[in-house]
């Protein structure tokens, strides 16, 4: 993650929508992700700044609460299929310069019920 904002990112099973990673990355600072289930996966991210959580119902719950912008991967990441030897890695870079979003991969603008959901 580069300069501009924090980011919450979800990482979407494509095959059923369910989240199995959701990460808060500040800016300026990188993080790995490690043993990731085989399968394809695509991405959600929150932009923003001032994050909050709030216990709910026995989850917790997060968001931005100013400057906040949304994404979702056009990108589908693969992960591999079952019984595969093969390690597969992916670098996401994710930076922010004067407003503007630069990833290394494929992005769209979602809502922020889209992201929640």
């Amino acid at each position: 993650m580069g300069e501009g904002c924090d980011i919450a990112v979800k990482i979407i099973d494509l095959s059923n929508a369910r989240c199995i990673r959701y990460i808060f990355v500040s800016e300026n600072s990188s993080i790995t992700i490690n043993q990731i289930p085989q399968g394809q996966y695509y991405l959600k991210i929150a932009y923003g700044y001032d994050w909050m959580e709030k216990y709910e119902d026995g989850m917790t719950h997060g968001k931005f609460t100013r400057n906040c912008y949304y994404e979702k991967s056009v990108d589908v990441f693969d992960f591999g299929k079952k019984n595969s030897q093969h390690t597969i890695n992916y670098i996401l870079n994710i930076n922010i310069q004067n407003g503007i979003v630069n990833n290394n991969f494929n992005t769209i603008k979602i809502d922020e019920t889209e992201f929640f959901k």
